[in-house]
């Protein structure tokens, strides 16, 4: 009898993660496979869920909806800065890593004036709806 995933086990994955237009974000097909514990609150919630009860060999594709994921955008999450802020050379699109209110965040140039630039703290993969598609190769507990 094949082992079928539980919560706590640790499994070797191979996975593709895009967008359902079908960007690519992600693809370990090739390249050395994802090993993660099932219960490490870092991967995705919904990701961790689908996995379990799958057994080796088998394969599924997981649909994330952006709330399920990386969230929706959120339009209070980008601010305007005096241009004068910013590193000299900066240019839109460019990702800066800063302190707001004490935490260090991400933030992305999104627009870029002659005395203001635009910051955006959103995940770059807010708002988008995500397919994975996992084969599960093993598992240990």
């Amino acid at each position: 009898m094949q082992k079928i995933a539980i919560e706590t086990d640790t499994v070797t994955i191979h996975y593709r993660a895009s967008t359902r237009d079908g960007g690519v974000i992600e693809d370990t097909s090739g390249r050395k496979p994802l090993v993660m514990n099932l219960a490490d609150e870092h991967f995705l919630p919904l990701f961790r869920k689908q996995i379990i009860g799958m057994q080796p060999g088998e394969e599924k594709t997981i649909k994330l909806d952006p709330q399920e994921s990386f969230g929706l955008r959120d339009h209070l999450r980008q601010m305007t800065v005096p241009r004068g802020c910013l590193p000299s050379g900066i240019q839109k699109g460019d990702q800066l890593s800063t302190t707001i209110q004490g935490y260090a965040v991400n933030a992305w140039v999104v627009q870029l004036g002659e005395e203001e630039a635009t910051l955006d703290t959103n995940h770059p993969l807010a708002g988008e709806p995500l397919e994975l598609s996992v084969q599960m190769i093993s598992i240990e507990a």
